[in-house]
C-alpha cells in the first residue's frame, strides 16, 4: 500500500481520500489519478491535455472538467492552495519534495508462544542406607522461558527504519526551495511566478536558475 504525506496531510490513492488535521476529503476516481500523477513527476511542468487524458482515459470531456477537478483538489487541501501550482499558458505542477511517498507491507502477524506453567517433576525419594531413619527428598523444577519472536524484532526494525528515513528525508527537504525542470534547465524559488515567455535563451542548462519575490530570474554559477 502507497500513501504520500506532505507534514501531517495524508493522500491515500488506493482510498481516494485526502486527509488534513480537520477532516477527510473523498476525491473521485479522476481527481485520484490527476493528484497521484502530479506527485509523482514532482517537478515537472504537466500539460492540460496530459492531465485531460490521465483523469478521463479513453473519454471526450470539456476542458473545463480539469479546472474543476483541480479545484476540488485545492478544497481538499484547505489552507495549501499552493501545492498544485499553475504555469500560465503550459500546465500545472507540484514542486520537488513537496509529498514523500511511503510504502506499507502487510501486517505480519505473529502468535507469542504461550507461557507455560512451571513443572515440578518429583524424583523418587531416596534413602541413605548409610543413615539410618534419614530421609532426602529431591525436587526438580523446570520452567520454561520463550524468547522474544525473531519476526516481531524483525517487524520493529523496519518500523525504525523506515521512520528514520523519513526523519532524514523531512529534514533534508524542510528549507528547500520548490523547483521544477523545464527543458532539462532547473528552476527554483517562487515558481509560482514563472513566466515562460520571459525566461532567457542563453541558458546552460548546467546551472540552477532561480526566481525571486518579484519574479526576476537569474542564474547562480
Amino acid at each position: 500500500m502507497i500513501i504520500y504525506k506532505y507534514g501531517k496531510d495524508v493522500f491515500e490513492p488506493q482510498k481516494s481520500a485526502y486527509t488534513n488535521q480537520e477532516a477527510t476529503t473523498k476525491l473521485s476516481a479522476s481527481e485520484t489519478k490527476i493528484l497521484q500523477f502530479l506527485i509523482d513527476n514532482s517537478g515537472e511542468i504537466i500539460s492540460r491535455e496530459k492531465l485531460l487524458e490521465i483523469g478521463w482515459p479513453d473519454k471526450v470531456v470539456v476542458p473545463n472538467s480539469l479546472n474543476v477537478a483541480i479545484a476540488n483538489l485545492r478544497k481538499a487541501f484547505k489552507s495549501k492552495n499552493e501545492i498544485i501550482i499553475t504555469i500560465k499558458g503550459a500546465g500545472f505542477t507540484i514542486a520537488n519534495n513537496t509529498f514523500i511517498q511511503q510504502q506499507f507491507q502487510p501486517e505480519i502477524i505473529v502468535d507469542n508462544e504461550q507461557h507455560q506453567p512451571e513443572q515440578v517433576q518429583p524424583i523418587d525419594n531416596h534413602t541413605d542406607n548409610n543413615v539410618t531413619g534419614t530421609d532426602t527428598n529431591h525436587t526438580k523444577v523446570s520452567s520454561t522461558n520463550p524468547s522474544f519472536p525473531t519476526m516481531t524484532k524483525i517487524g520493529y526494525s523496519i518500523c525504525l527504519t523506515v521512520i528514520f528515513a523519513w526523519i532524514m528525508l523531512w529534514a533534508s527537504s524542510w528549507q528547500s526551495p520548490p523547483c521544477v525542470t523545464i527543458n532539462n534547465q532547473k528552476i527554483c524559488g517562487n515558481i509560482e511566478l514563472l513566466n515562460l515567455q520571459k525566461l532567457p535563451q542563453n541558458l546552460s542548462g548546467k546551472n540552477t536558475v532561480y526566481i525571486d519575490t518579484t519574479g526576476k530570474m537569474y542564474e547562480k554559477i
